[in-house]
């Protein structure tokens, strides 16, 4: 690969954008990246009450109003996100490719912003996350052969794993057809057999785009 590439990665509702600075790291590394050769951005988002947590204000990328399905979503909030984060990946990377992952409530905007950005990333990580709002989600023709990583533990609960069926369906549903999921025997988190994996999926993802 001739040209930078650039990883950014969303962290999860409360967290901080360095607690993935390890996850983009050791995925590079286990991608087999020279250390020069990669940008690694891991922003923060912004402080907000949290309806779910009391409207205790803490790191969130948009405000979540009900454990399950049937509670509201907020539409607004996901979108001024994704507004946001394409205006940052675009300042950014300049011509050079990108791929974009995000870790449950980040997995929700990482997706929603790779429709959105001018250009498509090489792919999209959705890990332990899930799709909220579907009616309201689409997917530009140019983006229907966009690759989808997935990774869910089977043993989650903050984000039940069927959460993860259901998005992979759907986004099959919307007509995408490189959707590739995996399960792991993990709770909310990230496990190393799961890097691994990320990161031939991105070996490959890389390889195509060289091709």
């Amino acid at each position: 690969m001739n040209q930078t590439l650039h990883i950014f990665l969303l962290h999860g509702l409360g967290a901080q954008g360095d607690d993935l600075a390890p996850v983009g790291r050791l995925l590079a590394e286990q991608t087999g990246l020279p250390v020069d050769a990669v940008v690694i951005h891991t922003p923060d988002a912004p402080f907000a009450p949290v309806t779910i947590n009391g409207g205790y204000v803490m790191p969130s990328w948009f405000d979540i109003l009900g454990h399950d399905r049937t509670a509201p979503v907020d539409e607004a909030g996901i979108a001024r996100a994704v507004s946001d984060m394409v205006r940052l990946i675009e300042a950014r990377i300049g011509d050079a490719p990108f791929v974009i992952g995000g870790f449950s409530q980040g997995g929700v905007v990482a997706l929603r912003t790779a429709m959105a950005t001018e250009r498509p990333p090489l792919g999209v990580f959705m890990l332990s996350t899930w799709l909220p709002a579907r009616d309201a989600f689409s997917v530009p023709p140019d983006r229907r052969t966009l690759p989808i990583f997935i990774g869910h533990g089977t043993q989650d609960d903050v984000v039940p794993h069927t959460s993860a069926d259901s998005a992979a369906a759907h986004l099959r549903d919307l007509g995408m057809t490189a959707v590739t999921q995996r399960s792991y025997a993990m709770a909310h988190s990230i496990v190393p057999e799961e890097l691994v994996d990320m990161a031939d999926w991105l070996r490959a993802r890389l390889a195509k785009s060289t091709a």
